[in-house]
Order: structure tokens, then C-alpha cells, then sequence
């Protein structure tokens, strides 16, 4: 990406933070019921908004159709050691949240879905030092953590299906969502069928709602995941090169 769309990046994750954490403190009664007209509740959704529009029109120079001559390893590069770091300190935090969650520091209802985070470390691992020796990873290795995040983002759903407030739960929803769009988008570069633009975008919206939920502190387990999650988008973006 270039300078411009980093700092974009950078203005619209901390915006989109901050607000989420003034709705918490001020958008809810003490019943938990949202307070009708919140400010910071009601500029959240507008700024996502108004970031995906940014992105689609600063990322509009990328092609739009997917290009078959290009594949995993010609799309991303690691070979900067600053890229490689944040990309496999974002695995290890996918993995280190599992291991917090068994160890209390997250919600008891999520301990069965922790060998899904662990897959997808690994596999984010084994994709990541892969490319960054120059080889083409296995294809199966980047739909593995694309199975894990639809089987925690139904489950997450079916958890929150009994909130009637979607103002608690809504944020959380569309950042697994969009990590699921992002990893499969960057599956598809792996069978020669990614789309550059709409990775970027995607990508771009997934590290801002990453680094939104992170902010509410739910749990240690779950800042510790979002945040790995921010990391390895980070990581892919700054090594593309479509």
C-alpha cells in the first residue's frame, strides 16, 4: 500500500477505537439497554463507512478482475524483517489466545473452539515462513483458517443470538466476518484467483474492526486474539504486491 493509505489506515483503526470505547462508557444504561441518540454509537457505523468508501477509491489504480498469472508467492512478499515479524508475532498471539482462554482469561464457553485458533496459527506459520523462503504454499494450508473463522463466526452469532441490544455485539460480528472474507480472498491467490482490489479493502476494513474490538477489553484471551489478528493483516498487506 502506499503512505497515503497507511496513515488513512492509521487515522480510521484509532477513530473507529476510540469511539467504540466511548460508546461502552457512555452508549448503555446500567440495564444494558443502548442509549437512544448516543453520539459515539451513532458515528461508529458512519465512520466504517466512510472508511470503505477511502479505501475503494485509493485502492481504485488495483485491478479489479483477478489475474491468473499471478499466484501466492508473486502476490506477497517477506522478505523485509519487519513485515516477517509482524506477521508471525500475529500467529503466535492467534495461538497464545487459545492458550489463555484454557487458562481462564477468556470466556468458558469459547474453550471448545480453541484448537481452531491453534490451526490457524499454525497454518498461518507454516504459510508465512513458506513465502518468505520463496515457495508456494499448499492451498489447503490458507483454507484451513478460512474453515475456523466461518465455524467461530457461527458460533459467535448463535452466543450473541440472545443480546436483543445489537449495539453490544454488532462490531465483533463484522470483524470475523471480514477476517473470513480476508482469508478466503487470500486463499484464492493461492489457486491463482485473487483480486487485488478487493483484497486491499477487505483487508484494510478487517485491521480496523480487529483493533475496534480489541479496544473493548472484553477478555485478555480476546484482545490477544484481535490484536494477532491485526497483526497478520498488517503483515499481508505490507507484503503485497499487487
Amino acid at each position: 500500500m502506499k503512505k497515503k493509505q497507511w496513515m488513512l489506515l492509521a487515522l480510521f483503526a484509532a477513530l473507529s477505537a476510540f469511539l467504540r470505547i466511548l460508546q461502552n462508557a457512555t452508549g448503555f444504561e446500567d440495564s444494558g439497554l443502548a442509549v437512544r441518540g448516543n453520539l459515539p454509537g451513532l458515528l461508529l457505523p458512519i465512520v466504517l463507512a466512510v472508511a470503505v468508501g477511502c479505501f475503494f477509491w485509493t485502492a481504485r489504480e488495483l485491478p479489479m478482475r483477478r489475474d491468473a498469472a499471478k499466484g501466492l508467492a508473486d502476490s506477497f512478499h517477506f522478505e523485509d524483517t519487519l513485515v516477517l515479524t509482524c506477521a508471525v508475532s500475529g500467529a503466535f498471539l492467534i495461538c497464545g489466545s487459545a492458550v489463555l482462554t484454557l487458562a481462564g482469561f477468556g470466556p468458558s464457553g469459547m474453550a471448545l473452539l480453541t484448537p481452531l485458533a491453534v490451526v490457524s496459527g499454525v497454518c498461518l506459520l507454516y504459510t508465512v515462513f513458506t513465502l518468505y523462503r520463496g515457495g508456494e504454499p499448499q492451498g489447503l494450508a490458507l483454507l484451513a483458517p478460512v474453515c475456523c473463522l466461518a465455524v467461530y463466526l457461527v458460533f459467535l452469532y448463535r452466543a450473541d443470538a440472545s443480546d436483543p441490544v445489537l449495539a453490544h455485539i454488532y462490531i465483533e460480528i463484522l470483524a470475523v466476518a471480514a477476517l473470513t472474507f480476508v482469508a478466503l480472498e487470500r486463499a484464492a491467490f493461492s489457486y491463482r484467483d485473487g483480486a487485488p482490489r478487493i483484497y486491499v479493502v477487505a483487508s484494510a476494513l478487517a485491521v480496523i474492526l480487529s483493533v475496534t474490538v480489541a479496544a473493548q477489553w472484553q477478555s485478555l484471551a480476546s484482545v490477544v486474539l484481535y490484536v494477532g489478528c491485526a497483526l497478520i493483516e498488517l503483515g499481508f498487506l505490507a507484503a503485497a504486491t499487487v
